[in-house]
């Protein structure tokens, strides 16, 4: 807002943006000469030196922002928190997985205690059993389906229906693997 002469007020137009100028006396309304929209005149600014009324207000502190997380952070700490909320949805499968391979690591130490004939064919495990035995290959396969099962329990959160068939693979690779491994046994007991 700028005062050209006492007796004129010139502001821009609220509807199209043109300048308007009223007289500074009417401080009432003005119609625009360009788009006809009759509004309010703005008081004119007050003296840049002007006295205050009274003292200034103090200023309230605003809160300390907190600062910004890195992405990949917040999503991980995100996901953990997400995790540790929520209650586990495919805990039958997560259960019969865990029975699956307790069973698999039973048939294959015996298989590898009783028969010399009998080798592990995984060269992964194979090298775990032969460096720290049992001990090692429990701890091994014990990773193996915990990785199986945090995979399975994060792709169901993201998509539904497909950690449960994740974990249902597992579990039917895993019984496949205890079923071979019980018909060596018995074979072998049979001969």
């Amino acid at each position: 807002m700028m005062e050209s002469d006492a007796r004129e007020v010139r502001f821009p137009c609220s509807w199209c943006g043109l300048g308007v100028v009223a007289p500074g006396a009417a401080a009432g309304r003005g119609k625009c000469p360009h788009c006809g929209t009759v509004q309010d005149v703005p008081r004119p600014a007050p003296e840049p030196y002007a006295l205050m009324a009274g003292p200034p207000a103090p200023a309230r502190p605003s809160p300390r922002p907190a600062p910004p997380k890195p992405p990949a952070a917040a999503f991980w700490r995100g996901l953990f928190h997400e995790s540790a909320r929520r209650e586990s949805v495919l805990a039958a499968e997560i259960v019969a997985l865990v029975a699956l391979s307790l069973a698999d690591l039973m048939t294959t130490y015996h298989l590898l205690r009783t028969h010399p004939k009998f080798y592990e064919s995984n060269p992964v495990a194979q090298f775990v059993f032969a460096r720290w035995n049992i001990a090692g290959m429990a701890v091994f396969k014990l990773s193996v389906v915990a990785f199986v099962v945090t995979v399975g329990e994060v792709v169901e959160r993201q998509r539904p229906g497909l950690g449960k068939f994740v974990l249902l693979v597992g579990c039917l690779a895993t019984g496949a693997v205890v079923f071979h491994g019980l018909r060596l046994a018995f074979g072998e007991m049979a001969e």
